[in-house]
């Protein structure tokens, strides 16, 4: 897939609402013309991108019209299968879809799955952009990454990884790895299908360690420890534990930071070019459901993303994200 110029402004372009809310045109303040708008989560309930969706299944009604907003999961495939579902249904606009596109479906386009095309998805909005965290639970004994590795190293089978196989934890694990000249084979890598499963695989000490969205990740703090984040600055506010660099200097190695999940609101780019009126009204709504006081006080109180980057800076971010992983995939 080519991010040349003209896709990419093809994207930025489809971004409405060039003035402010206070100025919508009358039709966006007009009722759906569907009489219910379906959210696809492509992975299980109790995930951070379910959690999303049913967030804003529970606000966007009153901002179309009273139309009713549902939620529906198809996992499998670390989001392989509901992708591909999702890119067969109507595009009408009367589905949507709410999912980390970075980096799960940048990892199944790359990856060849269900046939799936980069440019057939349209991506309105990345809502909540995570990072990811390197955690073990509390009754292991492990205070450091340095601790750990040396153990993986020294004791092949020992220590078991919590993973989405494909996802950037996945990738991010492997490079470290790679670069410590440690065989990945060392590790049992324990595979799930969405945060939820794996939060709580973690969080009951099923497994040894995981590199895993540290937003979303804020319901098991009580039961884990961070031993570092993936970020060039540290988060002790969230998870008080060194930058994975700093956390790496011992080893006398540095990895790539990769971006964790991007979850975005996206439609069909045919359902853009076919029903511009109808993806402006969609739009429209979503934007002031995300400036309404009770969304933002019920995100706030369940940490949950409530971010505005509109679909050109969404666009440059999946770009960058895509580029990274077309360049160390091939080491999973």
């Amino acid at each position: 897939m080519q991010f040349d110029r003209r896709t990419f402004m093809k994207i930025a372009g489809a971004a409405p609402l060039a003035v402010g809310l206070g100025s919508l045109p009358a039709w966006a303040q007009e009722t759906y013309p569907h009489n219910k708008l379906t959210l696809l989560v492509p992975f299980d309930a109790g995930g951070s991108a379910d959690r999303l969706a049913r967030a804003i299944a529970q606000f966007l009604p009153a901002e179309l019209g009273d139309t009713p907003v549902t939620v529906v999961n198809r996992s499998g495939g670390s989001g392989a299968l509901g992708f591909t579902w999702f890119s067969r249904q109507k595009d009408d606009g009367s589905m949507a879809m709410v999912a980390p596109i970075n980096p799960y479906l940048i990892s199944a386009v790359l990856r060849g799955q269900g046939n799936l095309k980069w440019d057939d998805f349209h991506h309105i909005n990345g809502q909540w952009q995570d990072y990811y965290v390197v955690l073990v639970n509390k009754a292991q004994p492990y205070e450091t990454m340095e601790a750990l590795l040396n153990d993986i190293r020294d004791n092949p089978g020992k220590v078991s990884c919590a993973i989405i196989p494909g996802d950037g934890g996945h990738l991010s694990a492997v490079i470290m790895l790679e670069k410590l000249g440690i065989p990945k084979e060392n590790v049992n890598w324990v595979t799930y299908d969405g945060g939820g499963p794996m939060r709580t695989a973690i969080a009951g000490d099923q497994a040894t360690m995981t590199f895993i969205s540290a937003l979303g990740s804020n319901v098991i703090a009580d039961q884990v420890r961070p031993l570092a984040v993936y970020r060039e600055e540290r988060d002790d506010a969230r998870w008080p534990a060194p930058t994975i660099n700093e956390a790496l200097k011992p080893l006398n190695i540095e990895v790539p930071v990769l971006a964790a999940d991007l979850r975005c609101l996206s439609v069909q780019q045919s359902f853009v070019d076919k029903h511009p009126d109808v993806y402006e009204k969609l739009v429209a709504a979503y934007r002031r459901m995300l400036e309404r006081p009770d969304f933002l006080k019920f995100a706030a109180e369940g940490q949950i993303g409530a971010d505005w980057m509109g679909p050109e800076a969404t666009a440059a971010s999946l770009k960058n994200s895509y580029e990274i992983f077309e360049q160390y995939l091939p080491q999973l």
